[in-house]
């Protein structure tokens, strides 16, 4: 039995339901019960960075105990995976991953630069484990970035070539940094060239194969919500988002339903005019360059 929602009686837009493979929000920990209860359903995982681990482990046991409890899949970051590797811990630590419940292992290779050869090996042996593999491309300092020239200008091929990489090597989805996504945006939606490089890479590999990161959004700023209306308007609502803190969960929700200030509500400007567009997220967006200098 469907769930009944205040104001139930509106026609509001659709969202698709988990387990979902599109329109996933990715959230970091810690999510408090009440945030939970109102907001569970819309949360498809979280991630477990290594700053929250350093909890008691009961801790870390009753939370992800508590996540799965909303079908949560349980997502640890990369930093201890890799720790694991170079200590050749490996096997002990998937082990015990395992036992805690983690369903997601994020490999990562910001320190350790393995060849494709090894790259497959090792994350064939993470799904020999029974993980879904992530993987990201990118990295926040854009000098030792190999897919970037600068802090706002990609090398289109070799980004391509890196997310083929992952992908063909057996990731499930691959994550774009946050801080690229950013800066190909524009923090005021005026990164034309950069707008363009990344729907050439999405387009390319398919946005359903992309989990795209935000830097930190959360109910008191402003820009990472406009970023995400871009995406929502170039992809759809089903447009894969991670990075979220919890706060931010229901303002992200509501920019996917088209209903927040950002795009200036798109959903009701498309009811008022009569449905002009197949889909309602299609409707142009405001001039970002005018009236909002100080925004």
């Amino acid at each position: 039995m469907a769930e009944e929602y205040f104001f139930d009686m509106l026609d509001r837009p659709k969202r698709s339901t988990k387990p979902r493979t599109t329109g996933i929000t990715g959230v970091f920990d810690p999510i408090s019960p009440t945030v939970l209860e109102r907001f569970g359903e819309y949360i498809d995982l979280v991630k477990l960075l290594d700053p929250t681990l350093w909890a008691p482990r009961k801790v870390i046991e009753e939370a992800i105990a508590l996540y799965k409890k909303y079908d949560i899949l349980i997502h640890i970051g990369g930093v201890p995976q890799e720790i694991a590797r170079v200590e050749g811990k490996l096997d002990e630590f998937l082990t015990e991953a395992k036992r805690l419940g983690i369903d997601i292992v994020e490999y990562e290779t910001h320190v350790l630069k393995p060849n494709v050869e090894q790259m497959q090996e090792d994350i064939g042996k993470l799904k020999e484990y029974g993980f879904k593999v992530v993987a990201e491309v990118g990295s926040k300092w854009w000098w030792k970035d190999e897919t970037r020239i600068s802090r706002d200008v990609i090398k289109i091929d070799k980004t391509i070539r890196d997310f083929e990489t992952y992908l063909e090597a057996g990731c499930d989805k691959v994550i774009w940094e946050g801080l690229i996504v950013q800066n190909l945006i524009g923090k005021r939606l005026d990164n034309r060239e950069g707008q363009k490089a990344l729907l050439e890479v999405a387009e390319t590999i398919g946005p359903e194969n992309i989990i795209f990161e935000m830097w930190g959004p959360s109910l008191t700023q402003l820009e990472p919500f406009r970023l995400i209306s871009w995406l929502v308007y170039q992809f759809g609502p089903e447009v894969n988002i991670a990075n979220i803190w919890s706060e931010g969960i229901p303002l992200l929700e509501s920019v996917r339903r088209g209903t927040l200030y950002e795009m200036d509500h798109p959903y009701l400007r498309w009811l008022k005019e009569g449905k002009p567009t197949p889909n309602w997220w299609k409707m142009d967006p405001p001039p970002y360059d005018v009236g909002l200098e100080r925004g």
